[in-house]
């Protein structure tokens, strides 16, 4: 009995896709890692200018979490991403962060990272508090974006 070139290559397709499966598809390392501290990038940015954009940044899943610093920051999907958004974008003052340490992971299509460094608050008169800020969040790939599925801000210490 011979085996065919065709059945061959066939089945080799098969374990391929079978075997690697979401891995088969994912972006290369080097190019999912940057696209992860762009999203970072993006977000730094649509803070400080109080773009409600800001939404988009996150997975539109309903189970998508934003856990901030603040006790009750707690918001879930989009209609309470936007209504947190929205009422912080409302205060006076306008928000960034300043990373000095930012460690990236990715697998296959989930990615996780954690920063470490400051948020700085701007009050309208240009005065700006610094306050030590952790960041940890679980960003997956939706087209040639990553999006945040979980964020989770807390403050950290004063060392």
């Amino acid at each position: 009995m011979g085996v065919s070139t065709r059945g061959l290559a066939a089945s080799a397709a098969l374990l391929l896709v079978w075997g690697l499966g979401s891995s088969a598809v994912a972006p290369p390392q080097s190019i999912a890692e940057r696209g992860v501290r762009l999203a970072l990038i993006r977000l730094n940015d649509l803070f400080g200018r109080r773009d409600l954009a800001i939404v988009d940044e996150f997975s539109a899943s309903p189970d998508t979490l934003l856990i901030g610093a603040d006790a009750g920051e707690r918001f879930r999907g989009r209609g309470e991403l936007e209504a947190f958004f929205a009422s912080l974008f409302a205060r006076p003052e306008t928000f960034s962060f300043s990373w000095r340490e930012v460690d990236v992971a990715v697998r296959g299509e989930v990615a996780w990272l954690h920063a470490e460094g400051h948020v700085i608050a701007r009050t309208p008169g240009g005065e700006e508090t610094r306050m030590p800020y952790r960041l940890a969040g679980v960003l997956e790939p939706h087209g040639r974006r990553w999006q945040w599925r979980l964020y989770q801000g807390s403050r950290a210490p004063v060392a």
